[in-house]
């Protein structure tokens, strides 16, 4: 990871020609959230400086590096005198702006600035208060605090001035070998990354939040010697801004956050010194700026296709591969807490991934014909339309797979979401009983909160579905060889249903559980029109079922069904035919049981009433 940032940022650095001052400020926190900026503005005359007042302007993205910000820590002051009000003007100037200046000391510069602000501190907390509040609302979030200088006719920034870039560039640098709560650690190596003799440095992954790099335990370090660390992690100067750099791009262009979890996308190209591939997959990125990718990998809502990180990665050969970093964040924001790791991901198993997802949407079990005979005849599209009307966007066509796993694995099971996320991307297989004991987990959940109401089971139960067909389609279910499930041509669309989905439903028992659960919601549909309710749904142990639990279900579902006059001879026949087969040799586990059951239950629309030979008496 860390050579592939390197490689990285040295790319962007030499491509764009940038100086070592470029790569350590903050520029993307201002043109992605700042939108105005407030000027303490001094005049300078006779070698001296005079507060005139404070200025408002808008932004200018395209040259933001004049304001020469970079963040510092919460406690302490920013790098140079231009600081975000993130709550109060009046603090921001004086725990910040004019702090900065009492404590960075120039008898022909600096002090006589921090002098003239000193005297004026009361007038200028009140020009400072009243222009911020003059500033609309929807831009007062996040507004940068600075200095302009107006020498003659021309008016200046801490950017034009040597003197705020020097210290700006001293200071970064010496994040890289000192801590405050350490102290220094540098010495002379050969450095990890350019494989150079010459002065390296021990914190340079500690400078960019890196939990992977944990100093300030004794345990983590050579000999139990904190100043030490060089020696393990030794990094020179160059190559540490060549590291910043990259991290910096992938933090601003190719970081994600796919239903809470967060991560990066790092490239790291197979062929060393192609940067003709770099420079155009480098230029693709940028293109993008601006987009938030809140719903996923690739696409964000009303984007056309070519605008989307998908168009990137479906016109890049396997000239590179991609590592996926999912980190949470530490200590405010101020540490990136890695909670997984998966390299070697190549184009060609993303497009995969993203084929099969489309492929599986549009199964004929998923398309709005069928749909109205599951969820009613007022719907309208697909499945993931359905769902994405019903989540406000956030699950689409390109990350239903992930929202659909967010259901059955909610926030306090984040660790399960996390590394079956990374088995996908990672081309690893998944547990088959796993993932349906922890569908039917939820599915029993949504059965029990309300057991005449069977909307939400039967939404759970089509996602569990699709997603064990998609897991199926990338031949990623541990333990169980890969099925032709579902209908993947126009042919497919006249077959019967077990013609289509038969590899998938392929034993006596896992026909009788399905066909069980058919019968049971055609059932509770009479009980429905009848009654205005389904008592039956209560008689099912709450969707734990096993063979027992079947083979005794049978006979009240026929006995309930009688009491209606109701009788659907071939169905009853087939069910008793397999529960017959099955007698001796029932394999399926409970969850298996209830899944193939409720799988049964939700797609009862399916089965046309005159295929069956249905009598009503």
């Amino acid at each position: 990871m860390i050579g592939s940032l390197y490689n990285l940022g040295k790319f962007i650095v030499e491509h764009k020609k940038l100086e070592e001052i470029d790569v350590f400020q903050d520029t993307a926190k201002l043109t992605s959230r700042t939108k105005r900026v407030l000027l303490i503005n001094l005049e300078y005359v006779d070698t001296k400086f005079v507060y005139k007042g404070i200025i408002e302007e808008e932004l200018n993205k395209r040259d933001s590096n004049k304001y020469l910000y970079k963040g510092g820590p919460p406690n302490g002051v920013d790098y140079t005198p231009a600081s975000l009000i993130t709550s109060k003007a009046e603090s921001t100037f004086k725990n910040r702006v004019l702090k900065w200046f009492k404590t960075h000391k120039d008898p022909e510069f600096l002090d006589k600035i921090a002098e003239e602000l000193t005297e004026n501190k009361d007038q200028v907390t009140i020009d400072l208060e009243d222009k911020f509040q003059s500033i609309d609302k929807k831009n007062r979030d996040n507004v940068l605090l600075t200095i302009s200088i107006q020498d003659g006719f021309e008016k200046k920034f801490c950017g034009n001035y040597l003197i705020f870039r020097e210290i700006l560039s001293e200071e970064a640098m010496h994040r890289y070998h000192n801590l405050k709560t350490i102290g220094e650690s540098s010495g002379n190596g050969t450095c990890y990354l350019c494989d150079e003799s010459k002065e390296v440095y021990g914190f340079v992954p500690n400078a960019f939040g890196f939990s992977f790099s944990t100093a300030d335990k004794k345990g983590n370090v050579p000999n139990f010697i904190q100043a030490d660390q060089w020696k393990q992690v030794p990094i020179c100067g160059k190559c540490a801004v060549f590291l910043e750099a990259g991290k910096k791009f992938v933090q601003e262009y190719l970081s994600f956050n796919l239903f809470t979890l967060k991560f990066f996308v790092i490239p790291n190209f197979l062929f060393k010194g192609d940067n003709e591939e770099f420079e155009e997959f480098y230029e693709r990125v940028v293109d993008l700026k601006g987009k938030k990718y809140e719903k996923g990998l690739i696409e964000e809502e009303d984007s056309e296709e070519e605008d989307s990180l998908y168009s990137i990665v479906k016109n890049t050969d396997d000239v590179l591969e991609f590592k996926f970093l999912f980190y949470d964040l530490k200590g405010g924001g101020k540490f990136i807490d890695i909670l997984n790791y998966v390299e070697s991901i190549l184009p060609s198993w993303m497009k995969n991934i993203y084929t099969t997802q489309d492929i599986i949407k549009n199964d004929i079990l998923f398309q709005e014909d069928n749909l109205k005979l599951t969820f009613g005849k007022n719907i309208e599209g697909d499945f993931i339309k359905l769902r994405s009307s019903q989540s406000k966007g956030y699950i689409n066509q390109y990350n239903w797979y992930a929202g659909f796993l967010r259901e059955f694995f909610p926030s306090k099971y984040d660790k399960y979401f996390l590394d079956i996320i990374g088995f996908i991307v990672g081309g690893k297989s998944v547990n088959k009983d796993f993932l349906i004991s922890k569908f039917m987990d939820r599915i029993k959940q949504a059965h029990r909160t309300d057991p005449e109401n069977d909307y939400s089971m039967k939404l759970l139960t089509t996602e569990a579905l699709m997603l064990y067909m998609f897991f199926n389609e990338l031949n990623l279910l541990k333990g169980v060889d890969k099925m032709k499930i579902g209908s993947h041509n126009e042919e497919d669309n006249e077959k019967e249903f077990f013609e289509v989905y038969g590899e998938f439903i392929d034993t006596p028992e896992k026909k009788a559980a399905f066909l069980m659960g058919l019968i049971t919601k055609k059932l509770t549909a009479i009980q429905y029109r009848s009654l205005g309710a389904t008592p039956f749904m209560t008689k099912l142990w709450g969707l734990t079922l096993d063979q027992k639990k079947i083979q005794k279900l049978y006979p009240m579902i026929i006995n309930k069904l009688r009491e209606y006059k109701a009788a659907y001879p071939d169905l009853e026949e087939l069910i008793s035919v397999n529960l017959l087969k099955s007698n001796k040799n029932w394999k399926l586990s409970g969850d298996e049981t209830s899944f193939y059951f409720v799988l049964g239950f939700t797609l009862n629309g399916l089965f046309k009433q005159n295929k069956e030979g249905v009598k009503n008496e």
